[in-house]
């Protein structure tokens, strides 16, 4: 399993990645203090915040497991917004 900082650097990495997947994610949210919930609407995908109790949510990317950049782009200001990621 990657350590924070190299899924880090993936998630920042320039120009943007268009293969950071689902599993990439989960296990980054993981180490930033997150739980991983699902359901709402059809296939989406969330994650709480513990600390703070903030929560970001999105469908999840189909067919394919690789996250779009608008979703890329909302984990970035949202973990930053948390502190967890500069």
């Amino acid at each position: 399993m990657p350590k924070k900082d190299e899924l880090v650097r993936k998630l920042l990495s320039k120009p943007m990645p268009t293969n950071f997947t689902v599993r990439e994610l989960d296990a980054l949210m993981s180490k930033c203090g997150c739980t991983k919930f699902e359901g709402g609407r059809g296939s989406g995908i969330g994650y709480l915040h513990n600390k703070s109790k903030r929560i970001i949510q999105f469908d999840g990317p189909h067919p394919g497991h690789e996250l779009y950049r608008y979703q890329i782009k909302k984990v970035i200001e949202f973990l930053q917004e948390l502190g967890e990621i500069k």
